[in-house]
């Protein structure tokens, strides 16, 4: 099916056509969504994503053409789809009362515009003189006096200094002088006695301290470094256990990680969102990836082998691109239950992807051609 997205002919921001082209479905009762190609999520109400499907209800379609047939959105969906990156795809799934279904990547025209553009522009014969309401005179506010000087004050006199007379000294006595001599030479021979007296008794002992300290020192420094090698031994195998339990965490992990949800076995053990973001998220070559597709297609799981399609083409890979187009090219088509049908416009629009990845594609290119794209 052909998505596309325009503006309306009057230019509206926030609005535009969806036109739909191979659609086979009524035309009543619809019920669309839309996934981000970025993080898998969905739209919601109130322009938010999230990875719980949710499905927008359709009234009716019109005819636009011929062949194609449109409905008009609102900001709603139109906001959210122009607010991502630019290079995002967006699927867009169509279905009816009765279960029939479709899908396609939807082409955003380039002028779409969000509502946010509207803006707000002046009436023309809106008068561009602007008038100010008058302003009243104040009348200028009396100068302020000046401040008075202050009165300079004459420095106060110095007061006198009073005059202390000093007796006179007696010069007739000399006693004073030859004691305080006296006394000043028994007080050197105390201080050298004293001297004498503590070094002869504490020789012996400061020569024995140094090297018994120096000993202690050396016990108690040796004594540490044991300690600290030992510390540092339980810490070294502390951290080798660690490591290997990590090692062995991380292995075990690894191996029961996405990949193991997106297998063949655990088709039927998983809800179909559930499988789907599990297979996104997993490291998958295109040839696994397909082999599961296949097997779904094959068990009747026919949304989740379309989702894993279009998923994995829009991403770019053009090997599940090809086999996606394969499943509805007249050429290829064989009929079951997910592809009743063929479709040479949807095929056309995934030979067309594959060539925008590989531009070289020669199988894609002539198949192109052939359905008249």
């Amino acid at each position: 099916m052909r998505v596309e997205l325009r503006p309306l002919e009057s230019g509206t921001p926030g609005q535009g056509r969806l036109l739909l082209k191979g659609w086979k479905g009524a035309t009543t009762t619809l019920q669309l969504t839309i996934q981000e190609s970025q993080d898998q999520q969905f739209l919601h109400p109130g322009k938010t994503w999230s990875t719980k499907t949710h499905s927008f209800e359709l009234a009716r379609l019109e005819e636009a053409d011929a062949e194609r047939l449109q409905v008009v959105l609102d900001s709603t969906i139109i906001d959210p789809l122009l607010e991502l990156p630019g290079s995002t795809q967006y699927l867009l799934t169509l279905q009816d009362a009765q279960g029939t279904k479709g899908e396609g990547v939807i082409r955003l025209s380039r002028d779409l515009m969000p509502s946010s553009a509207a803006g707000s522009t002046p009436s023309a014969a809106a008068s561009t003189a602007l008038h100010s309401p008058p302003v009243a005179e104040k009348t200028p506010d009396p100068a302020p006096e000046p401040e008075p000087e202050p009165e300079l004050k004459a420095p106060p006199k110095p007061e006198p200094v009073p005059v202390v007379e000093t007796p006179p000294v007696n010069k007739t006595s000399k006693r004073g002088p030859l004691l305080f001599l006296l006394l000043g030479l028994g007080l050197l021979a105390a201080v050298a006695f004293g001297a004498w007296y503590w070094f002869s008794n504490n020789a012996n002992t400061t020569e024995t301290e140094p090297t018994t300290q120096e000993n202690i020192e050396e016990e108690d420094s040796f004594e540490e470094e044991e300690i600290v090698q030992a510390d540092n031994d339980v810490s070294e195998a502390e951290a080798d256990l660690s490591s290997e339990e990590n090692l062995q965490e991380s292995s075990a992990a690894s191996s029961a990680g996405p990949a193991m949800a997106c297998s063949i076995e655990a088709l039927g053990e998983q809800d179909e969102l559930a499988f789907v973001q599990g297979c996104s998220q997993a490291d998958m070559t295109s040839e696994a990836l397909l082999s599961v597709i296949e097997a779904a297609r094959d068990a009747n799981q026919c949304g989740i082998a379309r989702r894993l399609y279009a998923n994995r083409a829009i991403a770019g890979d053009a090997t599940i691109a090809l086999a996606y187009a394969r499943e509805y090219d007249p050429a290829y088509h064989q009929a079951n239950t997910c592809f009743s049908s063929a479709d040479a416009e949807t095929a056309g629009y995934w030979y067309q992807i594959v060539l925008d990845v590989e531009p070289e594609n020669s199988e894609a290119q002539a198949r192109f051609e052939e359905l008249g794209g």
